[in-house]
């Protein structure tokens, strides 16, 4: 797929949660010809806080991208039933791994997947709104 630059995203009605110094924010997102919740990811990268990874869990076409607010990467697809379950059942597991991915040394405390999973019982709290 072609790679792409990527706008700042709109977080005025984001649900948000920590996670050590990483921000995730879960909103509902409607863009040309396709919608769903998008997961961001927020940490600090050379001193500055950027979004280095999101998850867009669209009806039409789920995929993620990695590294996006200072790597041009290209996406990545999802391949799930349910594109949001997976994206916080992979973030639950495999955080560090994905910031790995992104080129990020991880600052994750050691209890990463407690808070990890707290905010994703957040996140799925939220999502039943939808």
């Amino acid at each position: 797929m072609a790679k792409r630059r990527f706008n700042p995203p709109d977080l005025a009605d984001a649900t948000e949660e920590t996670v050590g110094p990483y921000k995730l924010a879960l909103v509902y997102r409607h863009i040309t010809n396709d919608e769903g919740p998008t997961v961001h990811v927020f940490g600090p990268v050379n001193g500055e806080e950027r979004e280095i990874l999101r998850f867009d869990c669209f009806k039409n076409g789920p995929h993620y991208h990695k590294g996006i607010s200072y790597l041009d990467e290209p996406v990545t697809m999802i391949d799930a039933p349910d594109s949001l379950a997976w994206v916080m059942e992979e973030l639950g597991q495999r955080f560090p791994d994905y910031l790995t991915e992104s080129q990020i040394e991880s600052e994750l405390p050691e209890n990463w997947q407690a808070k990890t999973a707290s905010a994703i019982e957040t996140f799925k709290a939220k999502a039943k709104e939808w």
